[in-house]
């Protein structure tokens, strides 16, 4: 079981979306088997739930929360102990004595079982870019968390190396927001980039704004190899520096 708690000095921060280091504890038969310390790198709750999910985290103590970020954590499955205020010692020790107990109705409290898995979204991801040619590799890296996976391809025209960061939605709260921060995160070092997602004109309008090529799962296999007309699969948009795998000559 992994316990993640927001930590300020020796104490449980106030505010789980303010927080900038968590500690991170492995616990087994009521002892703690090893942990570990993470730094944030942005003071933003959206960013902190993604830290979690990338550290595989599946309780969360806490002190204050906003009741929007509390539902995003129980759409991926952690459950959220809150309004604990106490020193980081003694929280851990009412945990693993069974004092501090999870709420087995948090993870159903807003219908979030309706949302597709993010794990299932990553594998469609990988599997789909896998049959279009695509070599993968998977990421997890605090540096990188919004980018899922990378993919890579030889540019048919010039055989020079395209890389395509991949960032697989099911944060459907704010994926406004989780779309920016990936086109920030993935500009300057990739080619291209993809958002997954399954069909919603919203998020397709949020990945046209920001050039992002947007893909789901829900498309048959037809229309999606309908789609892409050009000699670098999957992608939409052309690329830069690689105009004439798409039809534009220079």
């Amino acid at each position: 079981m992994k316990v993640a708690i927001p930590i300020l000095n020796d104490l449980i921060a106030p505010c789980f979306e303010a927080a900038r280091k968590f500690y991170i504890a492995v616990i087994n038969d009521g002892a703690i088997e090893n942990s570990e310390t993470i730094q944030c790198h942005s003071c933003e709750g959206f960013m902190n739930v993604r830290i979690l999910r990338l550290h595989e985290v599946q309780i969360l103590i806490c002190n204050g929360i906003k009741s929007f970020y509390r539902d995003q954590l129980s759409a991926i499955g952690i459950y959220v102990l809150p309004n604990i205020n106490d020193s980081i010692k003694s929280a851990l020790d009412r945990y693993t004595k069974g004092e501090l107990l999870p709420n087995e109705n948090a993870k159903n409290d807003n219908c979030c079982n309706e949302l597709v898995s993010h794990d299932e979204l990553v594998l469609w991801a990988k599997n789909y870019f896998e049959a279009a040619g695509y070599n993968i590799s998977v990421l997890k890296d605090e540096d990188t968390f919004m980018i899922d996976l990378v993919a890579v391809i030889d540019c048919p025209v010039c055989r020079k190396r395209i890389e395509v960061a991949i960032c697989c939605g099911a944060q459907t709260y704010r994926a406004d927001q989780e779309i920016r921060e990936f086109y920030h995160l993935a500009k300057l070092k990739y080619n291209a980039r993809v958002y997954v997602y399954l069909t919603n004109p919203q998020i397709e309008k949020s990945c046209d704004d920001y050039g992002i090529n947007f893909i789901s799962p829900e498309w048959s296999k037809n229309n999606l190899f309908l789609k892409n007309k050009y000699r670098i699969p999957i992608l939409q948009r052309p690329v830069e520096g690689h105009e004439k795998a798409f039809g534009i000559l220079e």
